[in-house]
Parts: C-alpha cells; sequence; structure tokens
C-alpha cells in the first residue's frame, strides 16, 4: 500500500506545476490575443476589404462584415458560407484560423487551418498572409 503522506506531497506538487502553467499559458493567451486585435484592424481587415474590391470589380459581389472580434468575407449571393479570420486560444501557442464554410449541395461543409502553416507568432503575420490565404481559399468560388 502507498505511504499517504508521500502520495500527498506529490499531488500537492503537481497541483502546484499545474497552477504556475496555467497562469503562464493565461499570460500567452492575454498577449496574443492583443496582437491577434492589433493584426485584425491593421492588416487583416484591410486586405479582406482589397479582396472583396476586386471580387466586386470582377463580377463577384462579396461583402466583408465584421463582427467582433473577427472578419468574414461572406459572397452576397449565399449568405451561409463565409471565409472568417478568428482567434484560437485553445492551442498552445494560440492561432490566427481562417474558417471556411461551404456549401456542397444539401451540405455544410466547414473547414479551419492556420493562416499560415506551421506555429507562427500571430505578431509576424502580414496583410499579405491574409491576401494569399484568401486567393488560396476563394478557388473554388472563382469557377
Amino acid at each position: 500500500m502507498a505511504d499517504i503522506a508521500q502520495v500527498r506531497k506529490r499531488l500537492q506538487r503537481a497541483i502546484e506545476q499545474e497552477r504556475r502553467e496555467a497562469a503562464d499559458r493565461r499570460g500567452r493567451v492575454q498577449e496574443a490575443q492583443k496582437a491577434f486585435d492589433t493584426f485584425l484592424d491593421s492588416c487583416a481587415i484591410p486586405a479582406f476589404r482589397a479582396v472583396a474590391i476586386v471580387l466586386k470589380s470582377e463580377g463577384l459581389p462579396w461583402e466583408v462584415m465584421t463582427p467582433s472580434g473577427e472578419v468574414r468575407l461572406v459572397p452576397e449571393r449565399r449568405r451561409d458560407e463565409s471565409i472568417a479570420l478568428t482567434f484560437d486560444a485553445t492551442v498552445d501557442p494560440p492561432l490566427a484560423l481562417v474558417s471556411i464554410t461551404r456549401g456542397r449541395g444539401s451540405r455544410t461543409i466547414h473547414q479551419e487551418r492556420p493562416v499560415k502553416p506551421g506555429t507562427v507568432a500571430i505578431a509576424s503575420l502580414t496583410e499579405e498572409d491574409v491576401v494569399e490565404v484568401l486567393v488560396e481559399e476563394l478557388r473554388p468560388w472563382l469557377g
């Protein structure tokens, strides 16, 4: 039988370590959220608007929506489909995700992926990264 005092010490160390790690993670999430908010305002929203303007000039009417904490590109004819840029705090480190919703017949397909493959700090993302992912993800709608 295990010694209760030893089990208690091990469990207390594990609890303390987990609390420290959780506090560190909360700090990383807060820092990444601030970086994402800055990135959203200074790079992502202008890039989404530029793409929407070009699409509209090519006869493909798309609209930019900016609900709190994200930006979304939506085709005017199919409001249930979109390409959105969101913040994912559930992973460590937190990421900027592109979230794609497309209709295929009667079903809806939803996909998510990082804006830039690999673990990239949000602060290092650029407007060009956003344009690149939008052009790539728009291809199925362009035909």
